[in-house]
């Protein structure tokens, strides 16, 4: 029975931290508030469950893994979730009536999260020794709390051993899960990120550029493409070898990064060319954003090895409309930079989509914001 009752209790805490782990590392939750609601609510009914179910180490003495749900988000470090979950196991003592035995098993509860969470912080680096030394320190909580509400009897010494014996053999399984849960995760991660982001520059590539325009003739925003080519390159890859060249390619989409809003799309679609989404800009606004870019490229020395540093230009072609398909706007904004490339290079061509009007040529001198 002992054995049936440890095996059950194992396999809800383990099921429910896989479960609790996939929604944290959940990309489909975009509120990060009901992220938090639902992983505390989550992780405070898994500690409930397991000390409703409980484990019997004689006919009077039971112990029970509540603790080992708190040790999970310890471990992820997700603070405001393990406040809910505290509060909720904590809580749930209460159930069976509101005794001084009670209040010394809630304060054990908010014992051992504080306690965890300064482990945290403290091994964050060292996973594996800090979750064993996240359940060392739950089980001591547990300890004290027991020996306040039982004293040093048989009973209290019987049911301390079998804690301390189940709790640090099922925590270093759990501990082992959770490492094992996260360095899969992560690896994910990776893999997802040098499938999205192109591996020279950081940005996101012309797949993820294609998924994330797809649709943006339905969402009925007002929104800019703006194609942006840097000037004479093959020059540089030429004269200062192709090494170089990707150095210059690195230096030129941070500045597109710095210069661009968080929210802004900004891919690298091949060699030279890149490609940026502005949403919800006026014509003249986009022009000055666009004119800011390309001062500051035009005014940035650009690093090289081996070499001295280089000043180069930048051309931007600019497509402005709502309620357009994107592979449209694409092609407009490429023909404005063909435009600006014919025009001389080092400036910004702006096409509105909507009013069907003439390319629009802004001076070399830019239009500040």
């Amino acid at each position: 029975m002992f054995i049936a009752e440890l095996l059950l209790n194992a396999c809800i805490a383990f099921t429910g931290f896989y479960l609790i782990a996939k929604i944290i590392y959940s990309q489909r939750l975009a509120s990060s508030n009901l992220k938090t609601l639902i992983v505390g609510l989550a992780t405070g009914l898994l500690g409930v469950l397991l000390m409703f179910k409980g484990i019997a180490v004689n006919e009077s003495l039971r112990m029970d893994l509540r603790h080992l749900p708190l040790v999970l988000l310890a471990f992820y470090g997700v603070r405001s979730p393990l406040i809910i979950a505290t509060l909720i196991i904590g809580c749930s003592r209460f159930y069976f009536g509101w005794t001084p035995q009670a209040v010394v098993a809630f304060l054990a509860v908010l014992g051992i999260s504080t306690g965890m969470y300064f482990i945290h912080k403290r091994l964050l680096h060292r996973p594996l020794l800090q979750n064993l030394i996240m359940n060392v320190w739950a089980l001591f909580m547990i300890s004290i709390a027991v020996s306040i509400n039982l004293g040093f009897s048989d009973a209290a010494l019987r049911l301390l051993a079998s804690t301390w014996t189940i709790g640090l053999a099922v925590g270093l399984l759990s501990s082992l899960l959770t490492i094992d849960f996260q360095l899969l995760n992560e690896q994910v991660q990776r893999y997802k990120q040098s499938a999205e982001l192109d591996h020279l520059t950081g940005l996101y590539n012309r797949r993820v550029w294609d998924e994330r325009t797809a649709l943006l003739e339905e969402e009925g925003r007002v929104y800019n493409v703006l194609a942006l080519d840097i000037d004479h390159f093959k020059h540089v890859n030429d004269t200062y070898g192709h090494a170089n060249g990707d150095l210059v390619l690195q230096q030129f989409a941070r500045i597109l990064q710095e210069e661009t809003r968080p929210h802004d799309i900004t891919a690298r679609i091949g060699g030279e060319e890149f490609m940026v989404l502005v949403y919800d800009l006026t014509p003249s606004k986009v022009a000055k954003v666009a004119n800011r870019i390309r001062e500051r490229i035009a005014n940035t020395r650009f690093q090289l090895d081996g070499f001295p540093a280089i000043s180069i230009t930048a051309s931007v072609g600019i497509a402005h409309g709502k309620h357009v398909a994107a592979q449209r706007m694409n092609i407009l904004a490429d023909e404005a930079l063909y435009a600006a490339k014919e025009q001389g290079r080092n400036r910004v061509i702006l096409y509105e989509v909507d009013a069907e009007a003439a390319m629009t040529t802004q001076d070399r001198e830019p239009v500040r914001s």
